[in-house]
């Protein structure tokens, strides 16, 4: 049987989704919980890795086992055995052909940026600015960022592993509703560190220490030694993945 599972987590107390060594993971966490349930090692396949800190709305993974459950009722044993920062949100017997990073069609993440004055109750949910953005700047940079672009100046995915670093992104919005500002970012693809890379550039545009210009060389002059800014990872959500 192969289960596609859909899971929410605070990834503030982890190391990562992906298992690591030394540290502890959010996979490290799940699978713990299928070991219990199953009475066998599960390795479970993820549609996305996000990095330490960062959270997700609906991150994907798979798993096969010859025993048979019925999804609610694993649902359930699951989250009965997780800690309350990480919670399966839904759990589907799928097909053989399904694969969790292989059949994706699309992801969007988003990141929320503070405005106003520092709230205690966002500390790790979001990113909290002390200093004035120029947020129509900002948009006119996310219009450039959007579409089809060699992004070699916009992630840390080394070109050895990823040598053809063009990805693109069909969506790249920003909107403010009081003081939060949110970045809806979707593509087929992110290369490693990109959402965060591309965030903290537009928050640079926004800021007057980067011009439009700058993104335009970014694209036009790809480079592993262009200077960048990654912004925190408490303010990036993996939003939801397009099967």
């Amino acid at each position: 049987m192969r289960y596609k599972v859909t899971v929410s987590y605070d990834g503030r107390n982890y190391a990562g989704f992906q298992s690591q060594i030394n540290a502890l993971a959010i996979q490290d966490v799940i699978e713990a919980a299928l070991f219990r349930i199953f009475s066998e090692k599960i390795r479970i396949i993820m549609s996305s890795r996000t990095d330490a800190g960062v959270h997700a709305l609906g991150q994907v993974f798979h798993f096969d086992s010859d025993k048979e459950k019925e999804p609610g009722k694993l649902k359930y044993s699951i989250n009965s055995l997780l800690p309350d920062d990480i919670h399966v949100k839904k759990v589907e017997i799928v097909p053989e052909s399904f694969h969790a990073r292989f059949s994706v069609k699309k992801k969007t993440y988003e990141y929320l940026i503070n405005t106003g004055e520092y709230d205690v109750f966002l500390k790790g949910y979001a990113y909290q600015c002390f200093y004035p953005l120029d947020i129509e700047k900002m948009k006119e940079g996310a219009k450039l960022l959007t579409g089809r672009h060699d992004f070699t100046s916009f992630n840390t995915s080394s070109l050895k592993e990823y040598p053809d670093q063009v990805r693109e992104i069909s969506e790249f919005s920003i909107r403010k509703k009081g003081k939060m500002l949110k970045i809806t970012v979707t593509s087929t693809g992110f290369l490693r560190n990109m959402v965060r890379i591309m965030v903290g550039t537009l928050i640079d545009v926004g800021r007057g220490h980067k011009t439009l210009d700058d993104i335009r060389r970014m694209l036009e002059e790809p480079s592993k030694g262009t200077r960048r800014y990654n912004a925190d990872p408490n303010g990036l959500y993996l939003k939801k993945i397009f099967y």
